[in-house]
């Protein structure tokens, strides 16, 4: 008789480099990037014009002290708390007199809700909209009569170099900033919110001459070239050491079929909740309408997980090659 020797139990042997998912992959480089995006808060972070950065909640940063100040090129010289070599900014405008009649203004300004500057033939000067002074009653629209047009300058100099400056009367009024060198200022003591986290991340941004978009256009642009710059990172996507999202130019415009965009509600959102700190002042405005060139510091605050979403909405979405960026309401 025969005996069979029973089969030993069939082990099952795991794969333990198994693959990670195409979303598992996303959301590891989210959270790396997230991580990396903002630095360390051992560090005192200067922000620049033309520089944004990211930082957290229990940052420190550096700002320009500023002055500004009504005042003249001779009184700048003669004040003694000022040294040789204190950075100076003169803002000062200038008036170009032309010739010309109200009716050649009527042929050259088609929109004629303009407002413009004119002296008459009796030396009493007038501004008002063009149409208001062609509209007068007993106007000669051929007399001749002086448009005055206003010019804005910006001079940027030191003190010790005010002396040699010959386009402007060392008496006349001008507009000065004043660089007093570095303040160094708590990003929590600017918000003054206590339920915030540490690692709440603010986009800042220095408000320039350059922001014609507004808020809108200040937070859309921030986070595309944040996102397009992407981070260094080792060990998160093999043979991939550059971690981004690429977010679109167009991905916060609203469709025709009504739907609004992911990033359109995110801006919406961040402009109404804006914090705009005028360093110069040491005052906070939540008004996103009134933001001013060289004085105003934009705060924009953002949770971790909001980014997150952000850079996996993008990066999934590139992945798929979808070209609509919509949600719906």
């Amino acid at each position: 008789m025969e005996l069979i020797e029973p089969q030993p139990p069939l082990t099952i042997i795991e794969d333990s480099n198994k693959t990670p998912s195409s979303e598992q992959v996303t959301e590891q480089e989210a959270n790396a990037f997230i991580e990396t995006l903002a630095k360390s808060q051992d560090e005192s972070i200067t922000i620049n014009e033309n520089d944004d950065q990211f930082v957290r909640h229990d940052s420190v940063i550096i700002l320009p002290s500023l002055e500004h100040r009504i005042t003249s090129i001779d009184e700048l010289l003669a004040d003694p708390n000022l040294t040789e070599d204190t950075p100076l900014t003169l803002h000062y405008t200038t008036n170009i007199e032309q010739q010309t009649t109200l009716a050649e203004l009527s042929d050259q300004y088609e929109d004629q809700t303009i407002v413009l500057t004119i002296i008459d033939q009796n030396g009493q000067t007038h501004t008002k909209p063009l149409f208001e002074l062609l509209n007068q009653s007993n106007i000669d629209l051929t007399a001749p009569i002086t448009l005055l047009t206003q010019h804005k300058h910006s001079l940027q100099t030191t003190l010790s170099e005010l002396s040699n400056i010959k386009d402007i009367d060392h008496k006349e009024s001008v507009v000065a900033t004043i660089n007093h060198g570095i303040q160094k200022l708590s990003v929590k003591e600017i918000i003054q919110s206590g339920d915030m986290p540490d690692n709440a991340l603010f986009y800042l941004h220095r408000v320039t001459d350059n922001d014609l978009q507004g808020l809108w256009g200040i937070i859309q642009t921030g986070l595309i070239e944040k996102f397009r710059q992407g981070v260094h990172i080792e060990g998160v996507t093999p043979n991939k050491d550059m971690v981004r999202a690429v977010i679109p130019a167009n991905a916060d415009e609203k469709l025709t079929s009504g739907f609004s965009s992911f990033l359109g509600k995110i801006l919406t959102q961040k402009v109404n909740s804006s914090y705009i700190y005028n360093f110069s002042t040491h005052t906070m405005n939540r008004d996103p309408n009134l933001i001013y060139p060289g004085q105003q510091l934009i705060m924009i605050h953002f949770a971790p997980e909001e980014l997150k979403q952000i850079y996996q909405f993008f990066s999934d979405k590139r992945n798929q090659g979808v070209e609509s960026f919509a949600i719906g309401d």
